[in-house]
Order: structure tokens, then sequence, then C-alpha cells
């Protein structure tokens, strides 16, 4: 039973990405310039190919590594497209900028493999994390126009804020704990998929709305 639970959370970062893409395609929710809807592909693509690298017990640090590079450049998209400020938009294009650049310079160029970079994984949560404490900080400055419950960024928000923020030690540790050979790691991995899960399910009452007239829909 135990071993029946692990997988299971072993593939929490693929399946709940996967049966939301649907869930929007078949809803008809899908809509032009919908980054979550774009960062779940991303997720489902990547993680999906992670695990299957690690059923065939080969590295799979690559695959997540380029999830991460995507996953940052789509979210950036989505805050850049969420403000309307000017010196925050200079600073999310800067940072995605600054990412990728570090990023390519992260290939071996002899092994064609890309290590488990912490330190930008760890700085890229903390930014991301900032970007949707902002968010919250600007709904309670002003006088809402409708009930925020209603509104599908903000569970888009919530969904982002708890996966980066609850995973940020976990990214600016792992590449230690491997190095280390740290016993429980996989554990600490389950522990990431769990919280996957919780984003998911933010994801999902954020499709139960209308992003603009802030209306659950029927």
């Amino acid at each position: 039973m135990w071993l029946l639970l692990r997988r299971a959370i072993d593939y929490l970062d693929t399946v709940p990405p996967f049966l939301l893409i649907i869930l929007a395609i078949t809803t008809l929710r899908w809509k032009r310039r919908d980054f979550i809807l774009y960062y779940l592909c991303s997720q489902f693509l990547f993680n999906g190919y992670a695990n299957w690298l690690n059923e065939l017990k080969l590295d799979n640090l690559y695959a997540y590594s380029l999830n991460f590079s995507w996953s940052h450049y789509i979210l950036s998209l989505y805050f850049f497209d969420l403000y309307k400020t000017a010196s925050w938009k200079k600073l999310i294009v800067g940072a995605v900028a600054l990412f990728q650049f570090v990023s390519v310079f992260s290939i071996e160029p002899a092994t064609a493999q890309i290590t488990f970079d912490s330190v930008s994984f760890g700085l890229i949560s903390l930014l991301i994390t900032l970007l949707s404490l902002y968010y919250y900080a600007s709904q309670l400055s002003g006088q809402p126009r409708e009930n925020i419950l209603n509104v599908s960024d903000f569970w888009y928000v919530n969904g982002i804020f708890t996966y980066y923020a609850s995973n940020f030690f976990i990214f600016l540790t792992f590449n230690t704990l491997i190095s280390k050979q740290y016993a429980d790691l996989a554990i600490i991995w389950r522990v990431h998929n769990i919280v996957f899960l919780v984003m998911c399910i933010y994801f999902f009452i954020g499709l139960q709305c209308r992003r603009s007239a802030g209306i659950f829909k029927s």
C-alpha cells in the first residue's frame, strides 16, 4: 500500500497538469495568451519526460532544468501581462534575460548535460514569490471593484506563490543534497510534488472563474 502511494506521489507533478489541460480544452476555457495553461503544458511535458527518464534509471536533472527555465519564461510573460507598471516590467524582462543567459552557459559542452543550478533556481523562486506578494499588495492597497474570490488571477497567483515560496529552500539546497547523497532526497522531492498538487488545485479553482469579468462560469 505504501509503495503504491509513493508511486502515486511521484506522478503528482505530471497527472494533475494533464487533467487541467484536458479540462480547459473540453470546457472551451483555453483563451489566447492564457499563460497559466502554457505553464501547465510545460509542466506536463517536462515533468513527464523527467519521470520517464526516472523509470529508465537515467539522470533526469536535465529535464527539470529545462522545465524551470521555460516555466520562468512563461510566468514572466504572465506577470508582464498582469502588471501595468513599467518598472516591474523592466525587472521581469531583466530577470528573464539574465536567467536565460546563465542557463546557456550552464551546459557542459563535453557531456551536453545541465546540472541542477540551485542558486539560480532559488533566486528565481524568490523573484516569483516577490512578484506574487506585489500582486497581493496591489489588491489590498486599492478599493476592489469585484469580489477577489471570483477572480481567476487571484487563484492563479495563490498557486504560484504557494509552490515557489514553499519550495524555495528545496531548490536552494537541492544541489548540495545531491552532492552529499542525502538518503531522504526522494522524500524531499515527494514533499515538492504534494505542494505542486496544491498549486494545481488553486489553478483548478481559477479555471472556474472568468479572468476579466470576475464571475464564475456556469
